[in-house]
């Protein structure tokens, strides 16, 4: 139950989702479509600042193109990681597999190793809540 309450709130709220003033949206909705993606160092790979300050805690959504895969790597901060669209294969640090579709959800904690890959036809986009500052760093 809290599962389906947390996803058909997200989608909702991604279909027009608040924003806090000063991110540049120029509203207080922003339907998905109308999203400011800003490319990521990483061909193929979008962010864009949903809401909240990078510094505490914010939260992102992400796209990848289809067939775009991300090296392992790790986060100095917790995340919950909901997948919005397309099939997200999250990738666990000793190589398990997780594939997920829209409405899947999970917890990937500070400092674990992984990977990801959208594999899918379409972009994979995915909302990322960061329990503090957005990093990343490859893993060993």
């Amino acid at each position: 139950m809290l599962k389906t309450l947390i996803a058909a709130t997200a989608a909702t709220l991604l279909t027009t989702f608040a924003t806090a003033d000063g991110h540049g949206h120029g509203a207080m909705h922003v339907a998905l479509e109308n999203v400011a993606w800003e490319d990521a160092p990483l061909p193929g790979v979008q962010l864009a600042l949903a809401w909240g300050e990078d510094a505490t805690g914010a939260t992102w959504l992400f796209k990848m193109e289809p067939g775009v895969a991300l090296p392992m790597h790790t986060h100095s901060s917790d995340y919950w990681g909901l997948t919005i669209q397309g099939n997200w294969v999250h990738i666990e640090g000793e190589g398990t597999e997780v594939p997920t579709g829209p409405g899947d959800y999970a917890l990937v904690p500070a400092g674990e190793p992984h990977a990801d890959r959208c594999d899918s036809d379409v972009e994979c986009i995915f909302l990322l809540d960061f329990a503090g500052p957005r990093d990343v760093a490859l893993a060993n």
